[in-house]
């Protein structure tokens, strides 16, 4: 029952930090909306000059952000209910367990989209956030949410030993 309680706290946790970061980006939203500007927007690339990507029109922008921020609360949103729905079936046999993982893996998938499938592929490949003197946080800080994320949903995804 230990991994099971341990697999109901490391979903909580990554849950806490995705809603905090879209809580975060909502209360600054003017200034969300001037990264992502700024990062699409070919500035400051300095190593690599040629960009493949195209600057995008401002709704592009507004849906990305929409998009991110989506992903950031469902993972949140989802996670809790994926925790606390772990949580109770802590005790249950393994076959109800291995079932209630559903929402769990779900909100943890749409962590790993939004940092590592958003942020990492399109971001810092394709906009090239590594070498923006402001992308340096976003471009480590999405690494290393999506790996947290990846590692989680690796970890519930393991099946649980009947003892």
């Amino acid at each position: 029952m230990t991994d099971r309680i341990i697999k109901a706290v490391v979903v909580a946790s990554i849950a806490l930090f995705a809603l905090l970061y879209v809580a975060h980006n909502i209360a600054n939203l003017p200034q969300a909306y001037d990264f992502f500007v700024y990062t699409t927007s070919h500035v400051d690339q300095e190593a690599y000059p040629v960009t493949l990507l195209p600057v995008p029109p401002a709704f592009l922008i507004v849906i990305a952000i929409v998009v991110v921020f989506t992903l950031e609360a469902i993972a949140g949103i989802l996670g809790f209910y994926g925790a606390w729905h772990l949580w109770t079936l802590r005790k249950a046999d393994a076959a109800s367990f291995e079932a209630g993982k559903k929402w769990a893996k779900i909100a943890l998938a749409c962590a790993v989209f939004n940092w590592w499938g958003l942020f990492q592929g399109i971001a810092v490949a394709g906009y090239q956030l590594w070498q923006m003197p402001l992308g340096e946080g976003p471009f480590y800080g999405s690494f290393f949410y999506g790996a947290m994320a990846m590692m989680a949903l690796i970890y519930v995804s393991l099946r649980d030993v009947e003892a």
